[in-house]
């Protein structure tokens, strides 16, 4: 099951089954032994029959009947969808109804949560989708480029690019030097000197063209966001080559990583991802705070942005990942009006308190 996307959440944005839906989230702690969110699950089901139990005969036969197939989508004991979490969508009936699930990299905030509504509860699998967005990672040194992807929380290497270097290059270059050249006489300083140069500018051409082929393999892939690691100077070099519009890279780090196993490097590519995360977030606050509070194109509070959502004039919808109450209301209206959405958590969270937990950069 992959992550869920943008999306997916705007698709399921229209759909309202005749008798309702459940939306389920569950978190898997790794260090849960004893299956909590089994236990949080069936109360939460528990609690979604009794509260029906006043409904309409079908409605209840149909809620009856939904809540046994999710009970046992998990009573095998060992079902837990890698590698931390799950978001489900299952139409309120009595057989055959409609399903949609999808394994996240990401936790939900909650560790197990059953709510039945009208239509899908969305603004948990949107703040999902912001923190669960595929990566690329570029590991690069002066001879070597490896592409990997970080996603639904796994790392794993999709190219590995060297730079050939032959003794041959070097017997050529020495001997088509020593000539008639006095200096060539002198040790071959000369010789040497011509094949360090041509050696430095071959490392930065084939820098310049891994960028490249990185740009072109994450455009393919639909992936926007790429950190790279490595020295200064290099990236440089490599980033001059991605030629690719629609992807944005972060150097992530000068650590040379370029031997270090794929196994050995998720935490410190997660941790990398999370910083990078964090920055964004509080850059889009900052920006949509300024513009509230200098021009046109920024909106504040939740009345302000609510009605700005409601005329289709919101470009993108910053919203603390926490917020009560509205946030559903606020993600549907940036979800039809095609706005982007970023749900933001810890010190990006906290500035927007100012502005009820809600801001918005406008398209007009």
């Amino acid at each position: 099951m992959a992550h869920p996307t943008f999306s997916d959440a705007r698709r399921l944005s229209d759909w309202e089954p005749q008798l309702g839906v459940v939306s389920v989230y569950l978190a898997f702690d790794p260090a849960d032994r004893g299956g909590a969110w089994r236990t949080e699950l069936r109360n939460g089901l528990d609690a979604l029959l009794e509260a029906a139990k006043d409904a309409d005969h079908e409605r209840r036969v149909a809620l009856r009947a939904l809540a046994r197939r999710i009970a046992e989508r998990y009573e095998d004991g060992d079902h837990r969808p890698p590698p931390r979490g799950e978001a489900g969508f299952v139409e309120v009936a009595e057989k055959g109804g409609e399903e949609h699930w999808w394994g996240t990299g990401a936790a939900p905030r909650a560790s197990a949560c059953v709510e039945l509504g009208e239509r899908p509860t969305l603004a948990p699998l949107v703040d999902l989708a912001c923190r669960g967005e595929a990566r690329g990672i570029a590991i690069v040194s002066l001879e070597q480029v490896r592409l990997l992807l970080f996603a639904e929380g796994e790392l794993t290497e999709i190219e590995h690019w060297e730079l050939e270097v032959t003794s041959l290059d070097w017997r050529e270059r020495k001997v088509h030097s020593g000539g008639g050249d006095p200096a060539a006489g002198r040790g071959g300083s000369s010789g040497k000197d011509e094949y360090g140069d041509r050696l430095d500018h071959n490392r930065h051409k084939f820098l310049g063209e891994a960028g490249a082929l990185v740009g072109r393999a994450l455009e393919e892939r639909g992936i926007g966001r790429a950190l790279a690691f490595g020295p200064a100077v290099d990236l440089e070099s490599f980033e001059a080559g991605l030629a690719a519009p629609g992807v944005k890279l972060t150097a992530a780090g000068e650590a040379d990583l370029i031997s270090t196993p794929t196994g050995k490097l998720h935490d410190t590519v997660a941790a990398a991802v999370e910083n990078a995360d964090a920055e964004h977030e509080a850059r889009l606050v900052a920006a949509a705070l300024e513009e509230a509070r200098g021009g046109s194109h920024g909106a504040v509070g939740r009345q302000d942005v609510g009605e700005a959502l409601a005329e289709g004039r919101v470009e993108r919808l910053v919203m603390d990942a926490g917020l009560d109450g509205d946030a559903e209301s606020l993600v549907r209206g940036a979800l039809r009006g095609s706005a982007k959405i970023t749900a933001v958590h810890g010190p990006a969270a906290e500035a927007l308190h100012e502005a009820e937990g809600v801001a918005a950069i406008l398209r007009y």
